[in-house]
């Protein structure tokens, strides 16, 4: 009994130091950057054990308030420059596109750590793959799944911040290739990648346009491939819907970003005269 009542209060008592320290780095007792008291100074401070202090610097940690650099100490986690994505831009330009110079805003290629795979099975940046649209693909697309789609991907490094952004896009295949056949399809491109947008305006325009913003936290190999913090830092996502003048979703775009780096503001509420030229991407 006297065992259980003694983990219980170790166990609140973890919680109620993570709250105090919350408070803070809240309150800036430690700037960002700034390195936190050793484990040892820190359990003396609370009258408690250094895993007490361990657990309590985790929670935290997972909040993404703190780093944890392993043989140099805990640190308050640094406030980078966040920087703009606009969006509703009157321009709608296709940024898949092979003819697209993402140079324009600042943006250069980048090679990831996930392109080998990539190139296995040979998907390479801004090409066009055929492939099948499934969860929530067909969902945005409003198409049973297994329905074709033609897949766009790239990474961009923006060259003063050297932040990364993954972009991707899902166009229905139909309105660009002849599909016949079931289990072995056979697709006859009649419009060319660069040509995409042309084509849609053309034949579903005037198109219209809706752009949301949303978080997850990333999976895979994205905290590598966006060189993000491993712990804590939620994904940014805008994704640009294609709509012919019917309401129908034709394609979609979607920006994945460093959700302490990027945020997303729509362009009727950005200031043009914003002095530190925060606009990092128009969408």
């Amino acid at each position: 009994m006297h065992g259980d009542m003694a983990e219980e209060k170790e166990a609140a008592r973890w919680r109620i130091i993570a709250d105090l320290l919350r408070n803070d780095v809240l309150e800036d007792q430690y700037q960002p950057g700034q390195a936190l008291p050793g484990e040892a100074f820190l359990a003396s401070e609370y009258a408690t054990s250094r895993p007490t202090i361990r657990k309590a610097i985790a929670q935290l940690a997972g909040e993404g308030l703190l780093t944890v650099a392993h043989g140099r100490g805990t640190f308050v986690r640094p406030n980078p420059d966040r920087r703009l994505i606009l969006t509703g831009w009157p321009d709608h330009e296709d940024l898949l596109s092979p003819a697209y110079d993402p140079g324009k805003q600042l943006w250069e290629h980048a090679t990831v750590a996930s392109e080998a795979e990539r190139t296995e099975n040979r998907v390479t940046p801004n090409s066009a793959l055929f492939t099948t649209a499934e969860g929530r693909t067909a969902d945005v697309l409003a198409v049973r799944r297994g329905t074709m789609v033609v897949y766009r991907y790239a990474y961009w490094q923006h060259t003063k911040t050297r932040a990364r952004i993954q972009l991707s896009s899902y166009l229905l295949a139909d309105q660009v290739a002849t599909i016949t056949g079931e289990s072995h399809r056979e697709i006859d491109s009649f419009v060319e990648p660069e040509d995409y947008y042309a084509h849609m305006e053309r034949e579903h325009g005037p198109l219209r346009w809706t752009t949301s913003v949303y978080t997850r936290m990333p999976y895979g190999q994205t905290y590598e491939d966006l060189g993000m913090e491993p712990i804590g830092t939620p994904l940014l996502v805008v994704r640009r819907i294609m709509l012919s003048h019917h309401g129908r979703p034709l394609e979609f775009t979607e920006i994945e970003a460093p959700g302490d780096r990027f945020e997303a503001a729509a362009v009727s509420d950005h200031d043009p005269a914003e002095p530190r030229g925060l606009a990092a991407m128009r969408v």
